[in-house]
């Protein structure tokens, strides 16, 4: 069921605006000394969901150029065995 056409509708009237502060007391920037623990935040929040290394990818990578490497000497030892004529 469509409930839209029967909730409250708005009144015609504009809403009225919140009274502001004057310039003179409000804030207008940042202190440098918080801008400075935002920034050490943000840098320590980074650093703490950083990746970490995947040892299990590094380990099946060097396994890989650990046996190619014996691939190709076993090749090249068996190349120079081979008779010449």
């Amino acid at each position: 069921m469509n409930t839209t056409l029967l909730a409250p509708q708005r009144t015609a009237a504009p809403p009225e605006r919140l009274p502001l502060e004057p310039l003179q007391t409000r804030t207008l920037r940042t202190r440098p000394l918080d801008r400075l623990a935002l920034r050490v935040a943000l840098t320590l929040l980074l650093w703490s969901t950083r990746p970490e290394t995947d040892r299990v990818l590094l380990s099946r990578a060097h396994d890989a150029t650990v046996a190619r490497e014996n691939r190709e000497r076993a090749w090249r030892d068996a190349a120079h065995r081979l008779p010449t004529h």
